[in-house]
């Protein structure tokens, strides 16, 4: 037991309390009282010290210090209290083994990544009153995509599509074409129920068998 307890009290272990002075490549320099050390952020402290915060700080074997937890930070008066940083070397993974996880905020949540961002889960849900989404290039891919909107308004250079089959029901359709607008078909009926107008500068209707105009009254000039 004795030879245990020596062990166990080989290297003693002191706690302090200090301001941080100065922070440079991960080096810490912690002022207590008229005395300044170098002491490094241990893993466990997330929260990254910063000049004029009050921390608590260990002292183990070979003189080693280790930030272990940041106490307060420096306020100022009149001035809005400074953002805390979690702060990590490395990658760093949130894990729930059981129960949901849930990020709030009372003025906004930025979620910003140098390289990849990744969302995948069994469902997607996003709900705002206003929204904005730039993509320099977008891809989707799936089964289905419904929308239920009140106004579209789309601008763009070119447009590119190819389905299978296309079905519109609209009340009322307008379109403005500048140039050219041409449609190349198999098959090409028009049904008007009322009236069917078309006007040009010049028209020419060809067709290289058979040419048919069938109705009651039939007046050219």
């Amino acid at each position: 037991m004795q030879n245990l307890a020596r062990k166990l009290t080989r290297h003693p272990v002191t706690l302090d309390e200090g301001t941080v002075v100065d922070v440079k490549e991960g080096a810490l320099t912690i002022r207590i009282g008229d005395f300044d050390c170098v002491a490094r952020r241990a893993r466990s402290c997330l929260v990254a010290p910063r000049v004029g915060d009050e921390v608590l700080i260990s002292f183990g074997r070979e003189g080693r210090g280790f930030v272990l937890a940041v106490l307060t930070g420096e306020e100022r008066p009149g001035e809005e209290a400074e953002a805390t940083t979690i702060e990590v070397d490395g990658d760093l993974e949130v894990r729930v083994g059981k129960g949901k996880l849930g990020l709030r905020a009372a003025r906004g949540v930025n979620v910003t990544s140098g390289d990849s961002l990744s969302l995948v889960g069994k469902a997607l849900s996003v709900s705002a009153l206003e929204g904005t989404v730039f993509v320099q290039q977008l891809g989707y891919l799936g089964d289905r995509l419904k929308a239920e909107v009140q106004a579209i308004k789309t601008v763009g250079s070119v447009c590119d599509a190819v389905f299978e089959r296309v079905s519109q029901r609209v009340k009322r359709s307008f379109r403005t074409v500048e140039d050219i607008d041409h449609l190349k078909a198999k098959k090409i009926d028009y049904a008007a129920e009322t009236t069917m107008a078309l006007r040009a500068e010049h028209a020419v209707v060809h067709a290289e068998e058979l040419v048919k105009v069938d109705a009651k009254q039939i007046q050219l000039g």
